[in-house]
C-alpha cells in the first residue's frame, strides 16, 4: 500500500509538470541603480523640451542575462522646474536594431508627470509593472526609451554606478536614433521572472519508467 501511494503521487507530480507552465523564479534581469536604488540626483538626460529647438528623447540600453518574463522597470526620472509638472510622456521596452532602439516595441507605458520628483531631491523612483510580460531572450540586447513634447522638460537621472552600457539619443521625439550617443545612461532597473523550460514529455516517461523499475527492484528485496 505504501509503494502505491508512491507511485501515485510520483504519477501525479509528473502529470502536472508536463502539462502545467515552466516553472518561474524572482530575479533582477539589469540594474545599475546603487544601493536602495540610490542615483545622481542632480544630473540628467534631457527628454522633451531642453529650450535648444528640439524635442530631446532618451534611450538606454542593457543585455539579459538569461531567458526572462519582464515582470517590471525602474527609472529615476524628474521633472527640472520647479511648479512645471509635465503631462503624459511614453516608456517604451524595444529591440535592438543595429547598436540602436529598433522598431519593434515589446511593451509600452503612459505615464502623467505627476509620479515624477523634482530634479535636485532624492524622490521614489518611477516603477511600471509589466502587463504584457514579454520575454527576453539570453545574450540578447534591448533598449529602454523614453520620449514626450516640447510641453515637458523631464530629466532621466544618471546612474551612479559607472554603468557605460550603450545609450542613444534622440532630437525628433524618437523618430531618429543618435547611437551610441557617448552620455551617461540613466538610473535603470529591469525586473522578471527566470524561465526554467519544462522538460520535455520524452525525458519525463524516462524518469517516470527508471522511477517505477526502482521501485520494482526495491519490492523484490523488502
Amino acid at each position: 500500500m505504501k509503494h502505491s501511494k508512491t507511485i501515485l503521487t510520483t504519477l501525479t507530480f509528473l502529470a502536472f509538470v508536463i502539462g502545467g507552465s515552466p516553472v518561474e523564479a524572482a530575479s533582477s534581469i539589469f540594474t545599475n541603480f546603487g544601493a536602495g536604488q540610490s542615483y545622481n540626483i542632480g544630473a540628467g538626460n534631457p527628454i522633451g523640451n531642453a529650450f535648444d529647438g528640439n524635442t530631446y528623447a532618451e534611450a538606454d540600453s542593457f543585455a539579459s542575462g538569461g531567458s526572462f518574463n519582464v515582470g517590471s522597470i525602474s527609472l529615476a526620472l524628474s521633472y527640472v522646474f520647479p511648479g512645471s509638472v509635465p503631462d503624459d510622456f511614453s516608456v517604451a521596452l524595444r529591440n535592438n536594431n543595429g547598436d540602436a532602439p529598433g522598431a519593434t516595441v515589446l511593451e509600452t507605458w503612459t505615464v502623467h508627470g505627476g509620479a515624477l520628483g523634482a530634479l535636485g531631491t532624492n524622490h521614489s523612483v518611477l516603477i511600471l509593472m509589466s502587463v504584457l510580460n514579454p520575454v527576453l531572450t539570453n545574450g540578447t540586447r534591448y533598449w529602454v526609451t523614453v520620449s514626450s513634447d516640447l510641453n515637458d522638460s523631464i530629466a532621466w537621472n544618471w546612474n551612479s554606478t559607472g554603468d557605460s552600457n550603450d545609450a542613444a539619443i534622440s532630437l525628433d521625439a524618437g523618430t531618429s536614433w543618435f547611437s551610441p550617443s557617448g552620455i551617461t545612461p540613466g538610473a535603470l532597473e529591469v525586473d522578471g521572472q527566470v524561465i526554467i523550460p519544462t522538460p520535455e514529455p520524452s525525458t519525463i516517461l524516462l524518469l517516470c519508467t527508471g522511477f517505477l523499475t526502482l521501485l520494482g527492484v526495491r519490492g523484490r528485496f523488502n
